[in-house]
């Protein structure tokens, strides 16, 4: 991701998880977006595989973040 693209994400992330009345749709909505980018790029896991991936990334940008 280059530094131009990484600045333009963030502004639209920070934008959907500011808090208001929908705030908490917006988030999902971007789980959403994801989700589905990760099912078109990884074609060939399951259901069950992609739950287990993203869950598992999902975990680890947490410790990310902690450290």
């Amino acid at each position: 991701m280059t530094k131009f693209e990484r600045w333009f994400l963030n502004r639209v992330i920070r934008k959907q998880v500011r808090q208001g009345f929908d705030h908490q749709q917006n988030i999902v909505e971007l789980y959403e977006m994801i989700r589905v980018a990760a099912e078109n790029e990884f074609t060939e896991d399951n259901v069950a595989t992609m739950n287990s991936n993203l869950t598992e990334w999902f975990e680890k940008s947490l410790r990310v973040l902690t450290k």
